[in-house]
């Protein structure tokens, strides 16, 4: 097997999923995208099912790696925070049409698939929670529900998908910038 064809083949769902949504998108779809016949398709993947697995896994996978290398840096939990919330935003945006699917298409997984997901998921959110009670066993944040604040974190941060523009004036970086402050700096003048 090739795994130039399987990247291809990745990329083009990608696009697919994100453009038609994954149930609106057929296997005859993809293969077209790649100029290759259906059957032929499925020399290199096992059901369409299971590519929308390999996308969202890797996927979460990679924020998961970008976020355990944060919490191996020795700094502040303000800065491990920021930094995660500017990767976060910079690989969502980077990668929008993944993030797409990832937040909104994964969700068509059956149950063991979704599942994988929502466990691994689970281990980002956790991740963010031990920031959250570094920081407040420091001193540096005063956070009574640390999962909670979590979720409210990761749930804007996770919206990006959804209203980002790429031609818009704001880069990754603004929206960090704009995050960071709000999260961390709350409200007050």
């Amino acid at each position: 097997m090739s795994s130039n064809k399987q990247n291809e083949i990745a990329l083009a769902a990608v696009k697919l999923f994100e453009q038609k949504g994954y149930r609106a998108t057929s296997v005859q779809d993809i293969a077209d995208a790649v100029g290759l016949q259906k059957g032929s398709l499925y020399h290199y993947i096992a059901s369409k099912e299971d590519l929308l697995m390999q996308i969202a896994h890797q996927a979460i996978l990679q924020f998961n790696e970008q976020l355990q290398s944060i919490l191996d840096q020795d700094i502040s939990a303000r800065q491990k925070l920021e930094l995660m919330i500017r990767t976060h935003l910079t690989m969502s945006i980077d990668n929008l049409e993944t993030t797409t699917v990832l937040w909104r298409e994964a969700f068509a997984l059956g149950e063991g698939p979704q599942e994988v997901i929502a466990r691994m998921s689970d281990e980002y959110l956790n991740l963010v929670t031990r920031i959250l009670q570094e920081g407040v066993q420091s001193g540096e944040f005063h956070v009574t529900e640390p999962r909670v604040t979590a979720l409210a974190i990761l749930g804007a941060c996770n919206w990006v998908y959804r209203w980002y523009q790429q031609t818009g004036s704001l880069t990754a970086e603004d929206i960090s910038q704009i995050f960071s402050h709000l999260f961390l700096d709350g409200l007050l003048t």
